[in-house]
C-alpha cells in the first residue's frame, strides 16, 4: 500500500483528512480504521472504491495532531 498526502482546510479550521491513495481492492473501512487508530481517534473514514482505478479513502481525525 502506498500513496497518501495532507489535505488541509481554510486557514484557522480544525479539519484533518489524510489521503490514502492505491489501497487493495478487498479493503473495507475496518482495515483502513486498524491501520491508522493509533495515531489518534477517527471521525470518519470514506473510502471510496470506483471501477477501472485501485480504491482510495479520505481518513479524518478528531485532532488535528
Amino acid at each position: 500500500m502506498s500513496g497518501g498526502g495532507i489535505i488541509r482546510g481554510p486557514a484557522g479550521s480544525n479539519d484533518c483528512r489524510i489521503y490514502v491513495g492505491n489501497l487493495p481492492p478487498d479493503i473495507r473501512s475496518k482495515d483502513v480504521e486498524d491501520l491508522f487508530y493509533k495515531y489518534g481517534s477517527i471521525r470518519d473514514i470514506d473510502l471510496k472504491n470506483r471501477r477501472g482505478g485501485p480504491p482510495f479513502a479520505f481518513v479524518q481525525f478528531e485532532d488535528p495532531r
